[in-house]
């Protein structure tokens, strides 16, 4: 099967049936045999397919309904054999302290033709392969572990020493799943599917992420490849449109001209330019380079001699066609010099790659304005009298307010730039607010995006309001929503003190001190913990936990206490990461932030008016805990589509388990660990679950074990229980779950990596995929990463989807402890406490203008059958029936049945573009 029938099942739920031939006798036989299986992994046929799957050939059938299993366990995650290191997980070893002395002594003492160390039995086999150890089966029961029991380490098929063991199977009686089954209906179009959602990730008002990239190419390669014509006269996104371009490129090099021409009509900027060419050249169109490894970092000592860093390698600028070249250099040229070197001042590694392959100084009396532009970004120097010095005199004179002539010895010249940002904050810095909003009136999403700063800067904010009033039209969705929503509560504002911002800085001070002395030389707490330091040394590298750092002057953990006002931010990048200062702004008054709210109201609400009437509009008042699509290009590829920040319910179950996949490249030995920290609710450390600790306070919490390497085709698989009801016992408010890469290698280098949350039955499966809640990938430049936080209280679940930097060798919760509870604490109280526009502002613009009358989903309604309705809900199974062809059901998560028509978030947001 196609790979654009894989996209259709995943993102719409149906797939496409080729009959041909006579229907055979035994169809209904087949198809329910085929029912029995989708349910045990949580799906039913629905009636249209169900029909067509009986009509089809004997010789067809069995090759699509092997697709259509294999398919369904790929998205769970249970194509993957799921083997963790302790066999009869959770049965796992309670003593861990006794396991580790046996593990160190093992591993100093056993010789080959000697007796075991722990037992005295002559017997202990020949070295395991690849690690090298003797394991004496007695002592370490082959029927227990699935990879060496010294190192964790999986082996190669020539060990005698492990067993070929049954996996975990259900003893009972399997029960459903608590929620609804998925739904697999009838494709009868797949390429007018195909173009449907194509045109729909396009004009998406969000970045697209990584694996909407992937399945945007799959789209693209099926219907128009090589082609653009089919592209609309505006994409939204910058990024969309680069990889859109540089595709076309790549699929038809021979039809430039053609393609260029199209091309060139939709660049505006320099950057869109460097977009598309970076994307032709393999990189993110977002153009974030991957970090450089750093030489050293803590406990860079660890690492073993034959691991050497590894790191996501920068992509190579490929070669450019001639026409390619001749077509950038004209658009830059157009341009003119201080726009296209503005622009490129904002990427100026990526620019000075691209040069290498532009040769921007061959051709200056040709491209004089690219050329000087070049000249600007590299702070070149030339004579005066050459055909560069002259192109950089005349470009001087012609806008002498953006451009610096600089002059050299030898009477050489060169030429700087004064950027807009420079003015603007040149204007502030003076006090002149009117000639800073003059300037970014310009740029109005400039302007938006400064609104905070603008009004604490003026003491009239009238000449402010007014410009943002007259901008607002000119002005993206997201960015109104996102300024009116960052004003929220700032009228509020409690600015740090001094006494709290010097705590804060003694902590951070202090727990730098802690972390270089616990790098230097780990600390010893006790027998057992000394114990398991030896071993992870020993046998890896893996370090021990830290003692909980003491609360001191305001400050928990290391970050800031419940009394310390602080900003949360999210950095550009290929990831997710977030930001802590201080809050050092002053407030704002009232009157100010409601201005600027109702000029945001009265503007997306004039936008949705001037589209599509219903008749009724259903709001699901649970959307105010689910923010606005943000930074989707950073999203990981997920199963349950949560937006970043979103506030689940957990389920009524008393047991959660985390699992976690990874399968390592050929040469390159990679060790994830799966671990939880928990707090309580001051966010003081309680303790932590991880390799280290297998069992936190007997079964509140139980780890698989520990696997140090994941060889393919088996992989590596670790399991975490949470048992919620023991974990309250013991006081524990939050679980924070992560996934880290303890000796650094990145989740982008990976062959497979995922990780997951999912319910466990009594006495059943390990695995079941049709019990998972949440399945997403590992991916990026990253080596930690921090999912979800868990509110054991209230039984809640914050998806943050976040990822930590960190360098250095050996990663685990003991050495980022601090930073996890500051990361966790800040995301919870950024997320809950209303500083993002929520779905439920989105749902109501749309509701206020598009619709006649608006409900609450709870609220007793009349009969809608037959009308027009637009529903704004978190779970499409609450929807009533069918009320029309006209419906539309904007979604969280869940699945919207026929007639319902199921929107994006991201692309209700998009409908509300500014008009022509």
């Amino acid at each position: 099967m196609d790979p654009l029938a894989v996209v259709l099942l995943r993102r719409t739920g149906r797939v496409a049936v080729d009959i041909r031939g006579e229907a055979p006798d035994d169809g209904a036989g087949w198809v329910a045999a085929l029912e029995a299986d989708l349910a045990e992994r949580g799906w039913v046929l629905r009636d249209d397919l169900r029909t067509a799957a009986t009509a089809m050939p004997s010789l067809d059938r069995i090759r699509w309904a092997d697709w259509l299993l294999a398919t369904v366990d790929e998205m769970a995650g249970a194509d993957r054999p799921m083997a963790p290191l302790y066999r009869r997980f959770p049965d796992t070893p309670r003593d861990t302290d006794a396991v580790y002395v046996q593990r160190l002594l093992a591993h100093l003492f056993a010789m080959p033709g000697a007796p075991c160390v722990l037992c005295g039995d002559d017997d202990q086999g020949e070295p395991l392969d690849p690690c090298g150890h003797l394991v004496c089966p007695k002592c370490f029961s082959p029927y227990e572990v699935s990879a060496c029991p010294i190192c964790g380490r999986r082996l190669t098929g020539d060990n005698d020493y492990l067993t070929i063991a049954e996996p975990a199977t259900a003893t009972a009686a399997r029960t459903p799943p608590p929620w609804p089954m998925r739904l697999a209906a009838l494709e009868t179009d797949p390429r007018a599917a195909a173009v449907r959602l194509r045109d729909q990730l396009v004009a998406r008002p969000a970045a697209l992420s990584e694996a909407d990239r992937a399945d945007l190419r799959v789209l693209i390669g099926a219907t128009v490849p090589g082609r653009l014509d089919w592209l609309p006269a505006e994409v939204p996104v910058r990024e969309t449109l680069a990889v859109v371009i540089a595709w076309a490129l790549l699929d038809a090099p021979l039809e430039l001209d053609e393609l260029l021409a199209a091309a060139g009509s939709r660049w505006d900027t320099a950057t869109d330019v460097a977009r598309t060419l970076w994307a032709y050249s393999g990189g993110d169109p977002g153009l974030v380079l991957p970090r450089k490894p750093q030489p050293g970092g803590p406990r860079s000592a660890w690492r073993p001699g034959h691991e050497p860093v590894v790191a996501v390698p920068a992509p190579r600028v490929r070669a450019l066609p001639r026409p390619l070249r001749r077509a950038v250099l004209a658009h830059l040229d157009a341009r003119g010099t201080a726009n296209a070197a503005e622009d490129m001042l904002r990427h100026p590694a990526i620019w000075k790659r691209l040069a290498e392959r532009l040769h921007p100084f061959e051709q200056v009396t040709a491209h004089p304005a690219a050329a000087v532009a070049f000249a600007a970004l590299r702070a070149s120097r030339t004579p005066r009298e050459g055909a560069l010095g002259a192109a950089i005199l005349a470009a001087f004179e012609r806008d002498p307010e953006h451009l610096t002539l600089t002059t050299h010895p030898d009477d050489r010249i060169g030429v700087r730039l004064r950027t807009h940002a420079s003015l603007v904050e040149r204007a502030v810095a003076d006090g002149d607010v009117p000639e800073a909003v003059r300037l970014l009136a310009q740029r109005p999403g400039e302007l938006w995006r400064r609104v905070d700063q603008l009004l604490r800067a003026s003491d009239d904010p009238a000449p402010v309001l007014a410009a943002l009033k007259a901008t607002a039209g000119r002005v993206s969705a997201g960015v109104l929503a996102s300024a009116a929503a960052a004003l929220a509560g700032r009228d509020r504002t409690v600015r740090a003190n001094a006494e709290q911002l010097a705590a804060t800085a003694t902590a951070r001070a202090g727990a730098r001190a802690r972390t270089e002395r616990v790098h230097d030389e780990p600390l010893v707490v006790n027998v057992g913990s000394a114990l398991r330091e030896a071993t992870r040394r020993l046998l890896g590298g893996h370090d021990t936990a830290a003692p909980d750092a003491p609360e001191t002057g305001g400050i928990v953990g290391g970050r800031p206490g419940p009394g310390m006002p602080r900003r949360v931010f999210f950095p550009r990048g290929s990831v997710t990461t977030t930001w802590t200062e201080p809050e050092r702004r002053a407030r704002l008054t009232v009157s100010a932030i409601q201005a600027v709210r109702e000029t945001v109201d009265a503007e997306l609400t004039a936008r949705a008016a001037r589209l599509g009437r219903f008749d009724v509009a259903l709001i699901d008042e649970g959307l105010a805990e689910v923010p606005a699509p943000m930074r989707e290009r950073a999203a990981s590829a997920q199963t349950a589509g949560w937006p970043r920040g979103s506030v689940r319910e957990l389920p009524e179950a008393d047991v959660l388990r985390l699992f976690l996949h990874w399968e390592e490249p050929a040469e390159t030995r990679v060790d994830l660990d799966l671990s939880c920290v928990f707090f309580d609710a001051r966010w003081r450390r309680i303790g932590h679950c991880d390799y280290t600790e297998l069992r936190f306070r007997q079964d509140a919490a139980v780890h698989s074990g520990d696997l140090t390497s994941a060889p393919g085709p088996l992989g590596a698989t670790e399991f975490l229980d949470l048992d919620l009801t023991l974990l309250r016992v013991v006081d524990v408010r939050y679980v924070v779950p992560t996934v880290l890469s303890f000796n650094a290698v990145p989740f982008e280098q990976m062959t497979e990596a995922f990780a997951g949350l999912m319910l466990p039955e009594a006495e059943g499966a390990q695995f079941d995929g049709a019990r998972v809640l949440q399945r997403f990938a590992l991916s990026g430049d990253a080596r930690m990463m921090m999912p979800m936080v868990i509110d054991v209280e209230d039984r809640r679940l914050l998806w943050t989807d976040l990822t930590l930097p960190g360098g250095g060798y050996g990663h685990s919760v003991g050495r980022h402890v601090d930073q996890m509870a500051r990361a966790a604490a800040d995301q919870w109280d950024h997320f809950t406490g209303g500083h993002r526009t929520r779905l439920l502002d989105l749902a109501r613009w749309h509701a206020a203008g598009r619709a006649g009358q608006v409900l609450s989903v709870g609220d007793d309604r009349p009969d809608l059958s037959g009308s027009s309705v637009l529903a704004a809900v978190v779970d499409a199974s609450s929807l009533p029936s069918p009320v029309g062809p006209g419906s539309v059901a904007l979604t969280v998560t869940g699945r919207a049945a026929e007639p319902w028509t199921q929107v994006a978030a991201a692309d209700l947001l998009g409908e509300l573009s500014p008009g022509e």
